[in-house]
């Protein structure tokens, strides 16, 4: 049979780290002399971090205002999540993995994380070892929603999209998997909705972990019978 793999997001998919990113990137913007609302600034996790402070704050990608609020927003996440630790850990994740890597599925990240940020958080929640490969937003030259990052991870996992889920919980998620000719499965975790995401493409909308990997492995059952 083909190799085959399930690729998730990593915030508000595996982990319980929204409102964090929220609150930190408000303390930045507020910092640097801007304003956003909150619910704005939710709607944009998990696009690339430069990108969110470009449409945000408008200033262009690289301008030095938006790699000092980088700056400042990592100096502030990276101890914020150290404090959190395993809480941020979201229920389920563990089993579900588990699950899908007992019926042959090899597991990646895609993230808008750099691959740094993105190890040491899952290292923190615990799941780091259930992960095969990990693909940084600094890894491609295009992140989310573009498919380069999901092309790099299926490249890295040596499967073909036509085997390959992609589980995110944002609208971007869903563009990237899309492109990238993954199966999209959308997840009530983050920051998109059921009908978002079904709007987005989701081929299906999952609202536990435990539905995630019922959803794939079912899906999968009924094509091997």
């Amino acid at each position: 049979m083909p190799r085959i793999a399930t690729v998730f997001d990593l915030d508000g998919t595996l982990a319980d780290s929204i409102t964090l990113i929220q609150e930190t990137i408000s303390l930045a913007i507020t910092d640097a002399g801007h304003s956003a609302q909150g619910h704005t600034i939710r709607a944009m996790i998990g696009r690339p971090l430069d990108v969110m402070l470009s449409e945000l704050t408008g200033h262009d990608v690289g301008h030095d205002n938006i790699n000092a609020m980088i700056k400042a927003y990592r100096t502030a996440y990276f101890p914020a999540v150290e404090e959190a630790g395993a809480s941020l850990l979201l229920p389920g994740v563990p089993d579900m993995l588990e699950r899908l890597r007992a019926a042959g599925h090899a597991i990646g990240v895609v993230t808008a994380k750099t691959t740094p940020g993105a190890e040491h958080l899952l290292e923190i929640i615990g799941i780091r070892h259930l992960v095969d490969v990990l693909v940084g937003t600094e890894r491609v030259q295009h992140g989310k929603p573009a498919p380069d990052s999901g092309l790099l991870a299926m490249e890295e996992l040596a499967v073909d999209a036509s085997e390959t889920w992609y589980v995110g919980d944002a609208t971007s998620d869903m563009a990237m998997a899309i492109a990238a000719g993954m199966k999209p499965l959308g997840v009530t975790t983050g920051v998109a909705d059921r009908d978002e995401l079904l709007a987005a493409g989701a081929v299906a909308v999952a609202e536990t972990p435990a539905e995630v990997a019922s959803i794939i492995l079912g899906s999968r059952e009924s094509v091997t019978r």
